[in-house]
């Protein structure tokens, strides 16, 4: 199938009736595998674009490895990192990058913006400037992607730092309806121990996953299983829950 299909069922938003018609009809099973995997059936590109100091780095920790490091450094240029993983039969390779902050990178990582099949931009609750700033990355990918306009997920980083928060939920929510994200999510990359925030973190792979099994791997899993037969469930979260301990994430 065509990335052009894939592009114009992203442009808009999904409904909460369509996200539930959908997760009705079937039940998906999604584990991670070894990074070093070879055999999948897709390898896309997933790029995180944001201001310095919003998280970017420590997002991937979180869903690379399940750590946090409170001394992580400033990304230079670019850094690549491999998550796969495994939808019922249908095995998908995301290869997340994580990209400088800084303007003086800009013509370097402009140059891979273009085969980029997901957007993950985020902005810091905490750093009213970062959020402002969403706009003009946005702006970016548009005009140096690709012609298809990739599937886009807005992430509002810090949320723990509720006594520090200068970005409500609802003026996220609200950007990311404007810029035509398919989800808008706030986490903390450093509050393990809040569980709805770690589906939340969770929810980032789950959901470009999903976006990609429903188009192009049922047809693979019809053709791989033997038994079709799912009952409905829903493992994607988004909450608008207020931690309060403090943190540097």
């Amino acid at each position: 199938m065509a990335k052009a299909e894939l592009s114009s069922r992203s442009n808009s938003q999904i409904s909460e009736k369509d996200h539930s018609s959908r997760t009705n009809s079937q039940s998906l099973k999604i584990e991670k595998l070894s990074e070093n995997t070879t055999e999948y059936e897709r390898s896309i590109k997933v790029i995180l674009l944001g201001d310095s100091n919003v998280g970017k780095s420590s997002i991937i920790d979180r869903l690379k490895n399940n750590t946090f490091n409170v001394n992580q450094r400033s990304t230079i240029t670019l850094e690549h990192h491999n998550i796969v993983i495994k939808i019922n039969n249908y095995t998908l390779r995301m290869q997340f990058w994580d990209t400088a902050g800084q303007e003086k990178f800009d013509s370097i990582v402009a140059s891979y913006y273009k085969s980029a099949e997901v957007i993950i931009l985020v902005y810091a609750t905490n750093l009213r400037n970062s959020f402002e700033r969403i706009p003009e990355w946005d702006k970016k990918v548009i005009e140096h992607g690709s012609e298809e306009e990739p599937i886009k997920i807005l992430i509002g980083n810090k949320k723990d730092l509720e006594q520090e928060r200068k970005v409500t939920f609802e003026e996220g929510e609200n950007l990311a309806k404007q810029l035509g994200c398919i989800k808008f999510l706030e986490i903390s990359c450093k509050n393990k121990e809040n569980e709805e925030n770690n589906q939340n973190i969770e929810s980032i792979i789950n959901i470009v996953g999903k976006k990609y099994y429903d188009i192009f791997g049922i047809k693979s899993d019809r053709l791989n299983s033997s038994v079709y037969n799912y009952v409905a469930t829903d493992s994607i979260l988004i909450a608008d829950s207020r931690s309060r301990k403090r943190c540097g994430c």
